[in-house]
């Protein structure tokens, strides 16, 4: 890091979380902090990642009828995911390995 750049406190509590926390917890995290970006703010406010494990993301929806609508751009949203994580690796996320999603399963709150 050079000297002049300003140390953000998201960009130091994100490095020392990434020390503590399970490598799928702080890709949930990374999601979670980037969420709206990903899916959109309409979406955003009615869903939350809630964990990753074995390359399925969990994601907490609002109600059942939005559950029965994401079914239907499920792909959309992983590749979007996928996206995400692919340039989170380019950029400074502090991700150390290629992360992907699968799939995703929608649960109510």
């Amino acid at each position: 890091m050079k000297l002049n750049q300003q140390l953000n406190l998201k960009d130091i509590l994100l490095s020392a979380l990434k020390k503590s926390l399970s490598r799928s917890d702080y890709c949930v995290l990374i999601l979670y902090e980037n969420w709206e970006s990903i899916c959109g703010k309409e979406i955003s406010k009615k869903t939350r990642p809630k964990t990753l494990y074995n390359n399925v993301l969990t994601v907490s929806v609002e109600n059942s009828v939005l559950i029965f609508e994401l079914g239907f751009i499920k792909e959309e949203f992983v590749k979007k995911i996928n996206e995400f994580f692919s340039s989170a690796n380019d950029g400074n996320l502090l991700l150390d390995k290629k992360i992907s999603v699968r799939d995703i399963r929608f649960i109510s709150e």
